[in-house]
């Protein structure tokens, strides 16, 4: 990148980064002697990317957003755009540091103490229905999910993100949450985990048969295949055709 290039992208940073207002402003023009910009214009242009930042955490974190009311949104949004987010072309990449952020910010803000264990289940969620990872349209033996992320976490969130009692809070407890991109559906699935989940990915992460499972278990052939079936369909893991 040349000097110049360089030096207005640092400086563009550095504002978007500091106070809005004169201030920011009076900064900026110091950077770029002999500029003949208006300061409106430049004013409207950081109001522009603000606005953007906003928006795309909004979109990406609705719950967390209603979690956090009034001025306290209004802070943390602030807060974080100032962490300098504003640099990918692709606006939902905006919100890529948000959860981390969340975190560090909680307890200093007084803020709700599932808030950090939400943004990053609400991101995941977002993140993996973006993946770019390639889910074959055939293999060759039971394959678990690609898009599959894992997120251990001390609320539940499945059951919260499910409800239709928006005003309560998630419940405390250890949760190990499952979310994959369903293979036709193209939506995100989660789940917290239960064991005949974890059974069909150890199956699907180790090699094993259904047989090597039933004499390893005792459980029926039967119960293990419609295991396989029931996650096969929903996505979890890839299974051969018939």
């Amino acid at each position: 990148m040349k000097p110049g290039l360089k030096h207005f992208f640092d400086s563009m940073d550095a504002y978007l980064a500091g106070p809005p207002g004169a201030e920011g402003l009076s900064k900026l023009s110091a950077s770029h002697p002999g500029w003949d910009v208006a300061p409106e214009r430049m004013a409207l242009y950081g109001q522009f990317v603000r606005g953007h930042v906003r928006s795309t955490l909004e979109k990406l974190f609705p719950f967390t957003r209603r979690a956090v009311t009034g001025e306290a949104w209004d802070a943390l949004v602030e807060g974080y755009t100032r962490t300098r987010p504003g640099r990918h072309y692709e606006l939902n990449r905006l919100g890529e540091g948000f959860a981390p952020f969340v975190a560090d910010a909680t307890e200093a803000r007084g803020l709700p103490p599932f808030l950090p264990a939400l943004a990053r289940f609400e991101w995941t969620d977002f993140a993996v229905f973006a993946s770019e990872e390639i889910i074959p349209e055939r293999v060759e033996h039971l394959t678990p999910n690609p898009t599959l992320a894992v997120l251990e976490q001390p609320f539940q969130l499945c059951a919260f993100m499910r409800s239709q009692d928006r005003g309560a809070a998630p419940a405390a407890g250890d949760e190990l949450a499952l979310l994959w991109r369903h293979p036709e559906q193209l939506v995100t699935y989660y789940m917290a985990a239960t064991p005949p989940a974890l059974l069909v990915l150890k199956m699907a992460v180790e090699g094993l048969s259904e047989e090597a499972v039933v004499q390893a278990t005792g459980m029926a052939a039967a119960d293990v295949h419609a295991e396989v079936v029931r996650f096969a369909k929903d996505g979890l893991v890839l299974r051969p055709r018939e």
